[in-house]
């Protein structure tokens, strides 16, 4: 956050560190975007109270390569980066507007607006099509092509759209064509064709899950999700609610799983949690 951006080597060496400056977020919260690096470029959006900027750095030398101003107040989006339509984009989501900026130049491509305020999940991608969405006081679901070009705000250049059922804190999980997240920070699931914007499962109630924070995540046809209790619910990816296991850490997690070859790694309030299968472990 505010005391800066540090880079460190793998032996725990530091190699550079940038001065960000003091970000003002409102309601005693922090920082919440994280860094992206793709070939070669490191990009951080810090939007808040003050001058909100988007910048790019060298990624092994931290100099600067551009800096943007972005009129916006509080968000926490983690931008996706992506190859699309000639150009390697970096799309934000934010209260004001989505935009997609050329991550060479840092010059707007597209942008529109519509959603909700205070932006907290990340936008997710599958082919030609970014979904970008949030959940705080309404709900805003948008189908974007990334083809798009200037202001399509309001335009039918928008594939579809859905006011229901999107989260605040967690971001959505996109699963072979299958859109999947929670309502707000609730335990209630909701799952979408990413192509026709057909929903499958609509807001339906995970029995026995409390309030969510942790993003969802997927593999082998599963998709697991935790709340903030400690149980994460094991569900077949599917059009139909399917509860294949439940599983009780018994301390609170906040934060997504993260998946690694064929291990579960959840970090708790207290410890971090290594899980698989005994013969994976040996």
């Amino acid at each position: 956050g505010s005391a800066g951006l540090f880079c460190f080597d793998l032996d725990g060496n530091k190699l550079w560190d940038s001065d960000l400056g003091k970000a003002q977020v409102s309601a005693s919260l922090g920082e919440g975007s994280s860094p992206v690096v793709h070939d070669g470029k490191l990009v951080i959006v810090r939007d808040h109270k003050g001058q909100s900027t988007i910048q790019a750095l060298n990624a092994k030398t931290g100099k600067l390569l551009w800096k943007v101003n972005r009129n916006e107040g509080n968000t926490w989006a983690t931008p996706a980066v992506v190859k699309a339509a000639g150009r390697t984009q970096v799309i934000t989501t934010a209260s004001g507007k989505v935009r997609s900026y050329d991550i060479e130049t840092g010059k707007v491509i597209w942008k529109t607006t519509g959603l909700t305020g205070n932006a907290i999940p990340c936008p997710v991608v599958e082919r030609d099509v970014v979904y970008c969405m949030s959940g705080y006081k309404g709900y805003s679901l948008m189908a974007i092509p990334l083809d798009a070009r200037g202001d399509i705000s309001g335009s039918d250049k928008i594939l579809w759209t859905k006011k229901r059922g999107t989260p605040y804190v967690p971001s959505p999980l996109l699963y072979d064509g299958l859109l999947v997240y929670t309502q707000s920070n609730q335990a209630l699931y909701s799952a979408v064709s990413a192509r026709s914007g057909k929903t499958h499962i609509d807001r339906e109630r995970l029995k026995g899950m409390r309030s969510v924070y942790g993003s969802p995540v997927g593999a082998a046809g599963r998709v697991y999700l935790t709340d903030r209790s400690g149980t994460t619910l094991v569900l077949k990816r599917s059009r139909e609610l399917n509860i294949l296991a439940r599983n009780e850490l018994g301390e609170q997690v906040v934060s997504s799983p993260a998946l690694v070859g064929e291990q579960l790694f959840l970090r708790g309030r207290k410890h971090l949690h290594a899980i698989a299968q005994e013969k994976d472990l040996n």
